[in-house]
C-alpha cells in the first residue's frame, strides 16, 4: 500500500476539461482545471463563450457572474468578459454607412442612444474541439451567422480558441467572411480583473494620446495623455479609451500581476479601460479599432469574401 500511495504522489495530474448543464442553457459551463496548479477557468459557451472566472492558487483573477438569474442579470449591463464583435464599444446612434449604404443597428444603450458592444456576446456557441495534456488544455468554440441580424446583414463563422499553460492563458479569436460582400469590423474583449484594493493597484501601457468624448461617450478628437504611466489608480475615475503604440498593458495588485498581450494589424491598437464605483474591479479592453469605428474608421478593418483574420490575446499571470 505504500508504494501504491508513493506512486499516487508522484502521478502528474493532467489538466481536464468538463461540461456541466444547467436547466438554463445560458448557464451551461465548460470547466477546465488542473489541481497541481490550483487553476481553475469557466467560460459559458452560451454567452457568447465568455469566461467568467480565472483563479489561480485560490487568486481570483477575472471577475465574472455567477452561476444564477442574478448573475445573467449582470451580464445584460456589465458585459463580464464578452467578445467585441462586429464592433467594440460604441456606434453613435446605431448608424453607419458601408460602401454607400446606410445601416441601422438596435440601439442597446438607450440612455445614450448607442449601439453597444456589437452582438456576439449574447450567441450561443458550440464546442468544436477540445485537448487535454500534462502541459497544456485547450478548447475552441464556433458561431455561424447568416446574416440576418439587424444592421449587421453579412455572413460570418467565428472560431474562440481558449489556451492554457502554467502561468498563461490565450486566447485565438479567427473570423471567417462566408459571404458575397466584404464588411467592416473590429474586434474587442471586454475582461474585468480583480482588485481587492483598487487604489494601490498599478496599470502600464505605452500611448501619447487618448480620445476626448462628447456627450454621448463618441470620440470627438484626440489628447494628449492626462497621466504618466505607470500609474496608480488611487481614486482615479476612467472611462477612456487611449491610442497605444504597443500592443501591450500590465496590471499590477496587492495578490497578483497580469500582462496582456494582443496582436493588431492596424499601424495603431486600442485600449479601454474602466473603472466601476464598486471599486473592486477595473475594465481592461483591448481592441483593433476605436469606440464608433465604423463612422470615424480609426483602426476599422475591412474583411473580403473568403478572407479570414486572426487577433491572439495572451494573458500572462
Amino acid at each position: 500500500m505504500l508504494n501504491d500511495y508513493k506512486k499516487k504522489q508522484t502521478q502528474t495530474i493532467m489538466y481536464s476539461i468538463k461540461t456541466t448543464k444547467n436547466e438554463n442553457p445560458l448557464l451551461n459551463q465548460v470547466v477546465i482545471s488542473n489541481e497541481n496548479l490550483n487553476l481553475k477557468s469557466i467560460i459559458y459557451p452560451n454567452l457568447g463563450a465568455a469566461i467568467q472566472e480565472l483563479s489561480v492558487n485560490n487568486v481570483s483573477i477575472i471577475d465574472g457572474i455567477t452561476n444564477d438569474q442574478a448573475g445573467l442579470d449582470l451580464y445584460k449591463t456589465k458585459f463580464n468578459s464578452s467578445f467585441l464583435f462586429p464592433f467594440p464599444n460604441r456606434v453613435k446612434d446605431g448608424k453607419y454607412s458601408f460602401e454607400n449604404k446606410d445601416y441601422l443597428l438596435e440601439v442597446n444603450e438607450t440612455n445614450l442612444n448607442n449601439r453597444l458592444h456589437g452582438h456576439i456576446f449574447n450567441k450561443s456557441f458550440s464546442v468544436k474541439s477540445q485537448k487535454v495534456s500534462e502541459k497544456n488544455a485547450s478548447v475552441t468554440f464556433s458561431y455561424s451567422d447568416n446574416g440576418t441580424s439587424e444592421g449587421f446583414p453579412f455572413p460570418y463563422e467565428i472560431e474562440i480558441t481558449y489556451s492554457f499553460s502554467n502561468s498563461n492563458m490565450s486566447i485565438d479569436f479567427n473570423v471567417l467572411n462566408i459571404g458575397k460582400t466584404s464588411f467592416p469590423y473590429g474586434i474587442g474583449w471586454h475582461p474585468y480583473f480583480n482588485a481587492k484594493n483598487l487604489g494601490t493597484s498599478v496599470i502600464n501601457f505605452n500611448a501619447d494620446n487618448q480620445y476626448v468624448v462628447d456627450e454621448q461617450m463618441i470620440p470627438k478628437q484626440e489628447t494628449p495623455l492626462k497621466f504618466k504611466t505607470p500609474l496608480e489608480l488611487g481614486d482615479t475615475f476612467l472611462d477612456d479609451c487611449f491610442i497605444t503604440k504597443e500592443s501591450n498593458v500590465s496590471f499590477k495588485t496587492d495578490e497578483y500581476d497580469i500582462n496582456i498581450d494582443f496582436s493588431s494589424k492596424t499601424p495603431n491598437s486600442f485600449l479601454q479601460f474602466y473603472t466601476p464605483d464598486t471599486r473592486d474591479c477595473i475594465a481592461i479592453e483591448p481592441m483593433t479599432c476605436a469606440p464608433n469605428s465604423v463612422n470615424n474608421k480609426d483602426g476599422l478593418l475591412t474583411l473580403a469574401p473568403k478572407e479570414n483574420y486572426s487577433w491572439n490575446i495572451s494573458l500572462n499571470f
